[in-house]
Formats: C-alpha cells, sequence, structure tokens
C-alpha cells in the first residue's frame, strides 16, 4: 500500500507491508525489500540454505560415487596412461596404509 506520494519524489516513498520472516508490519523505503531487519533476513537465509542442503543430501546420500574415498588420488574416471594410473593406485595405497602384495 503507497502511503505518500509527492510529485514521483523518491525520496517521498513509502510502503506498508508485511515481513517475509516474522510477518510484523514494517515501513519500506525500497521497493526490493523483503525482511523487516537484518535479523530477519539473515534466518531467512539460514533457513534457505538448510532446505537447499537437506535436499542435496537426500538425492545425493544413496550414491556411493558421490562421497567416494575422500581427498585420494583416485577419481571416478581412470587416466589414459597406464603408469599414471599405476602410480595414483600405489600413492593411494600409502595414504590408506594398505600393505603391499
Amino acid at each position: 500500500m503507497l502511503l505518500k506520494k509527492i510529485k514521483n519524489d523518491p525520496q517521498t516513498i513509502f510502503w506498508v507491508t508485511k515481513c517475509k520472516y516474522c510477518g510484523s508490519t514494517y515501513i519500506k523505503f525500497q521497493s526490493a525489500t523483503k525482511y523487516c531487519s537484518a535479523t530477519c533476513r539473515y534466518y531467512s537465509d539460514l533457513e534457505h540454505t538448510e532446505k537447499r542442503v537437506r535436499k542435496h543430501r537426500k538425492n545425493h546420500s544413496k550414491t556411493d560415487d558421490y562421497w567416494g574415498l575422500g581427498s585420494g588420488y583416485l577419481h571416478g574416471t581412470p587416466k589414459n596412461n597406464f603408469e599414471e594410473e599405476h602410480k595414483a593406485i600405489l600413492r593411494e595405497r600409502r595414504r590408506l596404509k594398505l600393505p603391499a602384495k
């Protein structure tokens, strides 16, 4: 709801609206403002991030190749050069402290 407008002067335009996070009524001076305070914006961002991370974990929790071996030298696709692939396997074996055959 536009309360006051004098000859299209942008400094006299303001709206009474509700905060998208807490629902309280506040006066906004910019049309893009969604929250009544920085605190509401912060907590809204936290909730959005939490939902996004939960969805991502739910979608990828059952795939073994996603979690992999951690920060190892082996990747999902083998190297084209046999010697490089063999060196990567040996480094991973040493990193995991597995006995040599």
